[in-house]
């Protein structure tokens, strides 16, 4: 049996389970990646921790989960499934004689679900916690509510990169061990991207570097599978090296495969699921192209995005660590040293940015509400109300008093195991014909695991199936209990849209004219991919939505044309309603009645007669809300330069008196309460033309009192009285509030003058007898005592007709000429 004993975790091993001895033990291990965490310490646990009852290690990848297991049963001198088991979504190997189970976070939400008391259960791992997976953030905050149940459970969560005393804090323990790594020194060099190049173009060159340079094996760092294999592709002629992809879809040999030693230099071309979950053998170069692919959730839009973004710090450490794990190493990085600055420390939890319709649904089948839940990081707010609101109508959740609660469905669909759309889409085919099940099979399969290279055709036939999307394509037929021969033969009797509609009925598109533009039922636009375009119809449903972070629009990659009987599918519903709105060209004031799918308009026809008043000022707030207000610009009124002075100076004096209690007239409060402030004098407006010229100011300054406006123009008056008796306009809307006026009237003035309770000095822009500019001052004192004089050298003989006093501060101040005076 291979020894562990030289990492560096090997000397920690007694105290940790000394620590673990004791019942109801809580620990925290800080160790970064190398230092033996996922293997020594499992093994030891398994060996030496006299406890009765399973280990449950838990890893945030199924990848991990296989390797670990493999790993640690080969150290035994055992298959898999005797001491040592695994279980990962759709494969499991284990047995009654399983002391530690490998096991991914999500399934063991699904463990606790059904059985929370966890019998037979005396310790949890939480393995690379600090890659903050929703379902680790969930499978953690649930066992602690298991544990006031269980008061011989023991916890320890793993982290590589999160501080130990954060985690301890939350899981209230100050039982804390931290491992150094095992890493020789790495040598950091930066290969900054040109502004105007590709990242991807420029990152072949330094990957030939790379090669070049390396003494075993080169680590290249991408955001996905297409970049993956555009890299592979630019090293496939060579025969000198061995070029191996790396990502969460390959097939379990091909994953084997890079784990295994190698034979010849070789290129393992990965995403960033090798930052900490596996070991790769063989790797003293690791070139780093600096992002990663995050999926955001957009609830406005109820969608996820995937967007490709730069990595944290933290994210750039663990990546240069891997080529420092057998000897000194080298590290390329595709940006300049000085860009480190702007990257974060961390990358966010996903429970803060992700999609968490999953994740309520367990909340709530646990029988708590996500906010009652203790979380290190608590989950999104605004996220949890629209995925309970989505559930609440897709009916997973139903209404129970002040809040809502699991339905028979909502259960049902938990306990399939996949996505809770798809779980709509088995449903719907449970109660159908056979080849109906046989479609449901093949469409949820080829959703959840996407085949490459297959774009434009969904669905795939069966015998195109390969890897993990023919494994859960038989996975789904022996849920339904057929056999493949028959499901062959009889899925294309089946229809796909009308199944599909069960799960994406909010994933409609129209077609906008004649074009290959569609917009969605969210309201979003989008365009076909190349590989869809002979799929042009009228209505799509929009299958696989792909987005690039420079564009607005989605890419329409997998489409299913519909016909106009599909959109009286049970699950798409259409809601009647009457509205008055500005259409046409004209954009003239109409009163239609609309039959709508969310943001698509199925049909409509206008109506006669008048407009009722109500329905006339909904029309016109309605246009003003269209976008939101960051600045006043963005409120499709007449912004006369009055208005905006008259709001500044409001801001001014709301700034520097606060006693004054003035409204914070700020461009998110004025289109949030156009019906407060500008609705009562739009009785006489009837097109959009006139409420594009409707003045703004009179209705503005009512929302201030008689003795507000009384102090506005005191303390921050619209104009300020030169000596030389005549008014001048102060533009508050400057950076500071300035008054442009000619030298010679200032004269007699000995200090800059100040607004707004003397807290605010007015700059003075004093011009020339031609009126350009001469200097800019806050300190009128000061330029009268130096700047002056040059000033006056200058001035007076190209103006000679004009007063230049020696002592302008005695001085009459005046606007006309010597001759005039």
């Amino acid at each position: 049996m291979t020894t562990l004993a030289a990492l560096p975790i090997a000397a920690l091993l007694p105290s940790i389970i000394e620590k673990l001895a004791a019942p109801a033990a809580r620990l925290v291990i800080e160790a970064p990646p190398g230092a033996g965490k996922s293997t020594a310490l499992p093994l030891a646990l398994l060996q030496q921790l006299q406890r009765p009852g399973r280990i449950v290690l838990l890893q945030p990848r199924r990848l991990a989960v296989l390797s670990i297991a493999h790993f640690l049963a080969e150290q035994l001198g055992e298959s898999v499934g005797q001491q040592v088991g695994y279980q990962i979504r759709g494969d499991s190997a284990f047995s009654a004689s399983t002391r530690l189970l490998i096991m991914t976070e999500g399934l063991f939400v699904q463990q606790l679900q059904n059985d929370p008391e966890l019998a037979n259960v005396s310790l949890v791992l939480f393995d690379e916690f600090h890659e903050r997976n929703v379902a680790g953030d969930l499978a953690l905050a649930m066992l602690q509510e298991t544990l006031s149940l269980r008061t011989d459970l023991s916890v320890v969560v793993m982290s590589a990169t999160i501080p130990a005393a954060a985690i301890a804090a939350w899981l209230e323990t100050d039982s804390i061990v931290r491992s150094e790594g095992r890493q020789y020194p790495i040598s950091i060099e930066y290969r900054p991207v040109r502004s105007d190049q590709p990242y991807l173009k420029a990152l072949i060159p330094v990957v030939s570097e790379a090669i070049q340079r390396a003494e075993q094996g080169v680590l290249v760092f991408v955001p996905g599978i297409a970049e993956i294999e555009r890299v592979l592709e630019s090293f496939a002629h060579r025969d000198d090296i061995e070029c191996l992809p790396l990502h969460s879809q390959l097939q379990r040999a091909d994953q084997q495969r890079v784990l295994k030693p190698a034979t010849q230099k070789r290129v393992i071309v990965a995403t960033n699921i090798a930052e900490t979950s596996v070991t790769l053998p063989g790797i003293d170069v690791v070139v780093d192209s600096g992002r990663e692919r995050v999926a955001h959730f957009y609830p406005q839009h109820g969608i996820s995005r995937l967007l490709t973004k730069r990595i944290s710090r933290a994210s750039a450490t663990q990546r240069a660590g891997r080529a420092g794990r057998l000897g000194p190493g080298i590290c390329l990085r595709l940006w300049a040293a000085q860009d480190e600055h702007g990257m974060r420390d961390f990358n966010p939890a996903e429970i803060e940015i992700a999609d968490l319709t999953q994740f309520v649904l367990e909340c709530k089948r646990w029988g708590s509400e996500p906010a009652q839940m203790r979380f290190l990081t608590p989950p999104n707010q605004t996220h949890v109300e629209v995925c309970e609101s989505l559930l609440t109508d897709w009916g997973a959740l139903a209404h129970n008093g002040t809040s809502t609660a699991v339905t028979a469905v909502g259960r049902a669909l938990a306990q399939l195991g996949t996505d809770i759309r798809y779980g709509f889409i088995i449903r719907a085919a449970e109660a159908d014909s056979r080849a109906t099940k046989s479609l449901a099979a093949l469409v949820v399969a080829q959703l959840e695991q996407p085949p490459r290279g297959a774009d434009a055709e969904f669905p795939l036939p069966p015998e195109r199936l390969q890897g993990l999307t023919l494994q859960r394509w038989r996975y789904w037929l022996q849920y339904f209990k057929i056999d493949e021969q028959q499901a062959k033969e009889s899925w294309r009797n089946a229809d796909t849209a009308q199944l599909l509609l069960h799960g994406f009925a909010d994933r409609i598109a129209q077609r906008r004219g004649s074009s290959d533009r569609y917009v969605l039922v969210y309201g979003g636009g989008a365009r076909l991919h190349e590989t869809a375009a002979l799929a042009r119809s009228d209505y799509l449903l929009a299958i696989d939505l792909t987005f690039n972070e420079n564009s607005p629009d989605a890419l329409l990659r997998q489409v299913i044309p519909l016909s106009q009987a599909d959109l009286e599918h049970p699950a798409v519903h259409i809601q009647e309603q009457t509205i008055a709105g500005f259409f046409g060209p004209q954009q003239r004031l109409q009163r239609r009645r609309q039959w709508r799918l969310g943001a698509i308009v199925l049909k409509e026809q206008e109506l006669a007669g008048s407009i009722p008043a109500d329905e006339r000022i909904e029309a016109l707030l309605s246009v003003c809300q269209q976008q939101s207000a960051r600045t006043v610009d963005d409120l499709p009124l007449r912004w006369t330069a009055a208005c905006r002075q008259w709001l500044a100076r409001v801001a001014m004096l709301r700034q520097h008196a606060q006693e004054l209690d003035l409204p914070d007239l700020n461009p998110v409060w004025l289109q949030q309460n156009l019906a407060l402030w500008a609705a009562p004098y739009w009785q006489s407006i009837q097109t959009l033309n006139e409420l594009q010229q409707w003045d703004p100011l009179l209705a503005l300054k009512q929302q201030l009192t008689y003795a507000q406006q009384q102090q506005l123009e005191q303390e921050c008056p619209a104009t300020w009285q030169a000596p030389s008796g005549r008014t001048h306009a102060i533009d508050y809307t400057a950076e500071q509030p300035t008054v442009a006026v000619k030298l010679q009237e200032v004269f007699g003035e000995p200090v800059s003058p100040r607004l707004a309770r003397q807290q605010v000095t007015l700059t003075l822009d004093l011009l020339s007898p031609a009126g350009r500019l001469l200097q800019r001052t806050r300190d009128l004192a000061s330029f009268w005592q130096n700047a002056y004089q040059d000033v006056k050298k200058e001035m007076k003989g190209r103006y000679p007709k004009h007063p230049w006093p020696d002592d302008p501060v005695q001085a009459i101040a005046t606007h006309k000429t010597k001759r005039q005076l």
